[in-house]
């Protein structure tokens, strides 16, 4: 694995590629632990599979800023204080991780780099469908969250939840048993039999920093 020094500093513009979907993510904390959201539960032959997705999404013609704070109001319906962060984690490729120091209002924890559609924890399986550059904002919520929208719920994982569920499945039972929290809209109760996956930006980020997932999301939880 490549692990640069920390760059020159520079905006977060020079790292977003034109050309290539850009969208954006939230590490939300609040004591510890770390909010997602959850996605309606799908058939994978004789189980049931639930996908974690970090809240955010696509731009629509707006900043990345306005478009993050835009996708919570939308996916949670409450507002999110972003947090700057002091240095920039940059995933290139599974293995090729740098750190750089970003100049202005626009600080996120991490740039991560990804394929569209692979299979489960592979997130640059050669068969994708395209590459995305996915903008990781640390947040801080600021009101009541609540599942909205294509949601029928949100999860609150502890950080070894975080760090499992990106590297396999896990029985939701399991993470319920060992300190995760629902909040469900009750109308679409989530089946406890199900397996839990951590998906999409922050998957990818976990798995490419390997031993360093660990002491990068607790230095998240403790800024």
């Amino acid at each position: 694995m490549v692990r640069d020094g920390v760059g020159e500093p520079g905006i977060l513009s020079e790292l977003v590629p034109d050309g290539m979907f850009v969208g954006t993510s939230l590490i939300l904390r609040q004591g510890g632990r770390f909010l997602y959201g959850v996605r309606p539960p799908q058939a994978e032959g004789p189980r049931q599979v639930i996908e974690l997705t970090g809240i955010g999404g696509a731009l629509e013609d707006e900043s990345l800023t306005e478009g993050v704070l835009r996708e919570a109001w939308e996916e949670m319906g409450c507002g999110v204080r972003l947090v700057p962060c002091r240095e920039t984690v940059v995933v290139r490729t599974e293995h090729h991780v740098e750190r750089v120091v970003l100049q202005g209002e626009e600080r996120p924890a991490a740039v991560v780099f990804r394929r569209f559609r692979t299979p489960p924890h592979q997130p640059w399986h050669e068969d994708s469908q395209g590459e995305g550059c996915l903008v990781v904002f640390l947040g801080e919520l600021d009101g009541q969250p609540w599942p909205a929208m294509e949601l029928p719920a949100l999860i609150w994982l502890r950080l070894p939840h975080v760090i499992q569920t990106a590297r396999q499945d896990v029985p939701l039972s399991q993470l319920l048993d060992s300190g995760a929290t629902l909040v469900e809209n009750e109308l679409d109760m989530l089946p406890r039999t199900a397996w839990v996956r951590l998906t999409d930006s922050q998957e990818a980020l976990v798995l490419a920093l390997g031993e360093d997932a660990l002491p990068f999301y607790e230095a998240m939880s403790e800024k």
